[in-house]
């Protein structure tokens, strides 16, 4: 779970705690269906994140480099969406998160599908 959380904007944005899983059913050869539930955690307010995405110029250049993938537009809009889910959410501030992950097991290795 935390590697495709990480993999995201959000990755960047929080973390996850208390990762529990629910229930796992098998979806086909080499595939599961996992019901899990965690807290997210944002590390970093939303005024903050957009000032880095959306002006890159007034960042530092840790942040920059922190975000250099989601800069500018992409960056922008990505974070726009996520104001949907979670509002325009403060640094500390926790959600309870249920959702439905699929696996899929590639070369002995469980990998999480997006």
């Amino acid at each position: 779970m935390n590697e495709l959380h990480d993999e995201a904007l959000i990755g960047m944005l929080s973390h996850l705690e208390n990762i529990e899983i629910s229930d796992t059913e098998r979806a086909g050869d080499n595939r599961s269906r996992v019901s899990v539930r965690y807290e997210l955690v944002f590390d970093i307010d939303f005024a903050n994140a957009i000032r880095i995405v959306a002006d890159p110029g007034a960042a530092s250049e840790a942040e920059r480099m922190r975000f250099r993938d989601y800069l500018g537009i992409l960056g922008t809009v990505e974070l726009t969406g996520l104001t949907s889910l979670y509002g325009e959410f403060e640094k500390d501030q926790r959600f309870d998160v249920a959702r439905v992950v699929d696996f899929v097991k590639i070369k002995g290795k469980w990998i999480a599908q997006p």
